[in-house]
């Protein structure tokens, strides 16, 4: 997976929630835009989900899929 691919997810208006799914098949939801960084090489994101914090190196990124909750936030939309 790309840094380009999961910008564009993140860019969406509405916003549309999806998963990162890893190569280990370990999930990770993204129900809002605000939960995802990447750092400036676009290499490694940093994502947060409830009280937790992921790191992933994109290389283990393996797909993004489009499905969850959408955000309540209203400045989402």
């Amino acid at each position: 997976m790309n840094a380009a691919d999961i910008l564009q997810a993140l860019s969406q208006r509405p916003f549309k929630p999806f998963r990162l799914i890893l190569s280990t098949g370990r999930e990770i939801p993204v129900l809002h835009y605000d939960t995802v960084m990447l750092n400036e090489p676009r290499t490694t994101l940093a994502a947060v989900e409830r009280e937790r914090f992921h790191v992933v190196d994109l290389e283990h990124v393996a797909q993004l899929t489009f499905g969850g909750q959408p955000s309540a936030d209203p400045l989402a939309g």
